[in-house]
């Protein structure tokens, strides 16, 4: 569980709600920006990684991020639908400062992420979550070789979703080079979207759970 999730209800929401304000505030400024000077679009690069940041708490209270680990959320959950998403920016700092780069992290990483892979397992089994849902999301979130060990089929990522990681690359360059322990840039042209029908991800539970297990005893 984040950290931040532990303290009183209300100071979560107080908490939650000022940050919320100081993203707004920050958003107007850049708007007010833009409209003086389009150049000023490209700040997104910068505003993108501070809304992921601010807004998580406020999105996560109000349901918007729904947490299936603390390393892996859905946004905008459905019936049909769940798309996968990593931690946020928040999320990294309240969680994962603990661990070490490189390695440690990333078995870390991939542990929460296959326990909420297991949580959807759960769902599904004890029907709180309708059996074809489709489990979706980029394959950053897990490595090629993984995600097709568990059941994904992995297909080229549409533009739009692409233009999304874009926008938030400087927070996707620290945390992927804190889990390869050296700094590295991703390259937008590897991004794969990793996907799986709800009763393939059942299918595949046994899976799922050695292999959570395995980094379980080897942490």
């Amino acid at each position: 569980m984040n950290k931040f999730y532990k303290i009183n209800k209300i100071l979560q929401w107080i908490i939650a709600v000022i940050m919320f304000i100081i993203m707004l505030a920050i958003f107007t400024i850049w708007m007010k920006i833009v409209v003086k000077n389009s150049l000023g679009f490209f700040l997104i690069f910068i505003v993108a990684p501070l809304w992921q940041f601010f807004t998580t708490p406020f999105f996560r209270l109000i349901g918007l991020y729904r947490y299936l680990s603390p390393m892996l959320l859905v946004f905008g959950a459905s019936d049909k639908k769940y798309d996968l998403h990593n931690g946020t920016s928040f999320d990294y700092l309240f969680v994962m400062r603990k661990y070490k780069p490189g390695i440690k992290l990333r078995q870390k990483n991939l542990e929460y992420y296959l326990s909420g892979l297991l949580r959807i397992v759960e769902k599904i089994e004890n029907k709180s979550l309708f059996e074809n849902v489709i489990v979706r999301g980029s394959s950053y979130f897990l490595s090629d070789r993984t995600a097709k060990r568990v059941g994904f089929q992995l297909s080229k990522t549409n533009i739009v979703e692409k233009l999304n990681i874009l926008a938030n690359y400087l927070d996707l360059i620290w945390m992927y080079s804190l889990a390869q322990g050296e700094l590295v840039f991703p390259s937008l042209k590897n991004i794969k979207t990793a996907e799986i029908k709800g009763t393939d991800l059942v299918a595949n539970k046994t899976k799922l759970k050695a292999l959570f297990s395995f980094l379980r005893r080897n942490e």
